[in-house]
């Protein structure tokens, strides 16, 4: 009887080993994202393949940690509904670590500093937010765009369910303008010669930044923060960038992040939202 006992122990000891060991091997991260945000991240013409920015950051962290991202395309107003119900492990999709969604969940350090741009028609002369004053404004649903949107006079603010129908309904005359990234933007104009693209001035906080979400009090932050600090280092994420954006692009951008003064978050004003 005890030598059954024992081989049993022995049994249960190597089967839990092996499924532990099996589970660590075969790793299965949920990654959350709205594909309709090029250059990070959106679904290669003609097939079914996710690339971008955000993608390529992904990959670059999914080998470092030994995982597979398992992508989940969905709207952008989902994303972080879906990681509170325990659905998602992981969002990288242009988020923003705005201090509402920090209370419910985690971010990494950042690693994109946006800024916002009107896309309106060619001519239409809407180069500024007060040149909006009365006008339709297009947004995506779930971002803070609407904040801005909505903190022009008189303006008329319409969430839609994605970047390229804000696009459209530009194009149909049914909105006299859209805000979005200045580097969405720029794929936008480049893809359409009816349009054209103007550059929000405005101050970038943190609050402006796109960072990696994680479940509230998730043990993974620090050593995402690790990761991405390497990439900064390492030359990764200018390759990365260069990649989707261009070299003198990538310069102007790496230039503009220098001069930037982010040793310390400063709260974004009320009046002035964050990218997504």
């Amino acid at each position: 009887m005890k030598k059954l006992l024992a081989f049993a122990l022995v049994l249960v000891l190597s089967l839990g080993i092996c499924v532990t060991a099996s589970a660590e091997a075969n790793d299965t991260w949920v990654m959350a994202i709205n594909a309709t945000f090029p250059p990070f991240e959106s679904i290669a013409d003609g097939t079914t393949e996710y690339v971008g920015i955000d993608i390529d950051i992904a990959e670059y962290i999914a080998e470092k940690l030994g995982v597979e991202m398992d992508i989940q395309d969905m709207q952008f107003s989902a994303l972080v509904p879906t990681m509170q119900s325990g659905r998602a492990d992981i969002i990288i999709s242009g988020i923003s670590p705005t201090a509402e969604r920090k209370e419910i969940i985690d971010f990494t350090d950042s690693y994109y500093f946006p800024m916002n741009a009107i896309i309106c028609k060619k001519d239409a002369g809407y180069d500024t937010l007060d040149a909006l004053k009365g006008k339709k404004i297009g947004v995506s649903m779930g971002t803070s765009y609407a904040n801005v949107a909505a903190s022009v006079e008189g303006a008329e603010v319409a969430e839609l369910d994605s970047t390229p129908l804000i696009i459209q309904e530009i194009l149909n005359s049914r909105c006299d303008a859209g805000i979005f990234d200045s580097t969405q933007a720029a794929v936008f104009v480049q893809e359409n010669e009816g349009l054209e693209m103007h550059i929000i001035e405005s101050e970038v906080t943190m609050e402006d930044s796109f960072a990696i979400a994680l479940p509230k009090d998730s043990p993974y932050v620090e050593q995402i923060n690790e990761i991405l600090d390497e990439m900064m280092t390492n030359g990764t994420m200018h390759d990365i960038l260069v990649k989707y954006l261009g070299e003198e692009a990538t310069d102007q951008y790496e230039a503009f992040v220098a001069e930037l003064d982010l040793d310390e978050e400063v709260p974004a004003d009320a009046e002035q939202a964050d990218s997504k």
